[in-house]
């Protein structure tokens, strides 16, 4: 599990660093729904770590952890279409 969040981790921190080049109303649209996809997932990152430190063996935490694994798959879509679009 704490493979997940470290890749996740790098995965947004690479996805910060990428260039703008193509048109620009639809860049700013991938742009946009990077950032709040990019938000949530992290929100739902410290929820699942939060989570994990609370845990005393009552609580498995996979509510937390279907709710980041949902938001990982929204942000490697809004990561495909940044590339496509930017």
């Amino acid at each position: 599990m704490l493979k997940v969040i470290g890749a996740m981790v790098i995965v947004v921190a690479l996805s910060a660093s990428m260039p703008a080049t193509a048109d620009q109303e639809a860049c700013r649209g991938a742009v946009f729904t990077l950032k709040s996809v990019k938000n949530t997932a992290g929100d739902y990152l410290r929820r699942y770590a939060s989570c994990l430190s609370r845990s005393d063996g009552r609580n498995d935490c996979s509510s937390e952890f279907s709710r980041l694994r949902s938001a990982q798959e929204d942000f490697e879509s809004a990561v495909s279409d940044y590339q496509r679009e930017c």
